[in-house]
């Protein structure tokens, strides 16, 4: 039996898994009566929490690309978002794939696309919720070092197998990646996750593994934790892109000169913030 079919409801188009073709067959009737708890309100996109007899999901409508910026920026994420296909429809595409090459990730459950009077698309996802603490409220939570390395070494085996079944995260922080009871790894937030890149493999690999160490705790960002990271990832990617000193040389500088900016933003926001506290005085 085919998991998803094609999915029509009025001028939504997508495709949905068979056990939601009953329940969600009039699409804007079902948001309407399901507006759940919602997670993250912006113009650009809405998130809710949904609670339903057949489990929570998570329901994400997505208007643009872009929430704001400069005119000509608008201008071009504006013309991206009307003429590039669905991007409710390349997460379900995209997670599908992790899923089948055994990779976590939120399960898909409806992924559509309509266009108003003059053309322009909304998009929604629906996913069933992961039910699994993330790597950040873990670390948080590890008041011991061997605890901190055992969620080290599970992101570093976890991050591997995704790029060794061929993705990479487009967005790969630790509030993004859950931990499961047997220890593997889950990854949230997969709108911009594609297939690993012909070109450039081994470039696209290792600037995850600097997105996600630069955006460890504060109190994380040791020595010792980024080799215990590096070593285990390089072991875990041996067979499949070896990784030579040289790359592992440029990591460091990269992963340093990330820290840096980081560093000199959190100052710039902390002076804002202490100017603007003593402007109230």
């Amino acid at each position: 039996m085919t998991v998803f079919h094609p999915y029509r409801s009025g001028n939504w188009r997508g495709v949905v898994h068979h056990q939601w073709q009953e329940p969600l067959q009039n699409l804007d009737q079902w948001l309407r009566d399901n507006p759940g708890t919602t997670v993250i309100a912006k113009k650009a996109r809405t998130v809710s929490r949904v609670e339903t007899p057949n489990g929570v999901l998570y329901v994400k409508v997505l208007h643009r690309l872009q929430e704001k910026g400069p005119a000509w920026k608008m201008l071009l994420t504006g013309s991206k978002w009307f003429l590039r296909p669905s991007r409710a429809i390349a997460v379900f595409k995209i997670t599908s794939a992790m899923l089948d090459k055994g990779i976590g990730c939120p399960e898909p459950v409806l992924a559509a696309r309509r266009r108003n009077a003059i053309g322009w698309p909304e998009d929604v996802f629906i996913c069933r919720e992961v039910p699994y603490p993330t790597l950040l409220s873990l670390f948080y939570t590890a008041d011991k070092i061997p605890a901190r390395d055992a969620l080290i070494a599970n992101a570093a085996h976890g991050i591997a197998a995704l790029h060794n079944q061929g993705f990479v995260h487009g967005d790969c922080l630790p509030g993004n990646l859950c931990l499961a009871p047997d220890q593997s790894i889950v990854f949230l937030d997969n709108d911009r996750t594609q297939p690993m890149p012909l070109m450039l493999r081994r470039r696209a690999r290792l600037n995850n593994v600097v997105q996600f160490l630069s955006r460890l705790p504060q109190s994380t960002q040791q020595g010792d934790v980024f080799t215990l990271f590096l070593n285990t990832y390089r072991r875990e990617c041996a067979a499949t892109c070896p990784i030579s000193s040289d790359s592992l040389s440029r990591l460091a500088q990269k992963l340093q000169h990330r820290l840096a900016l980081l560093a000199a933003k959190r100052a710039r926001k902390n002076r804002v913030q202490a100017q603007a506290q003593n402007g109230r005085h």
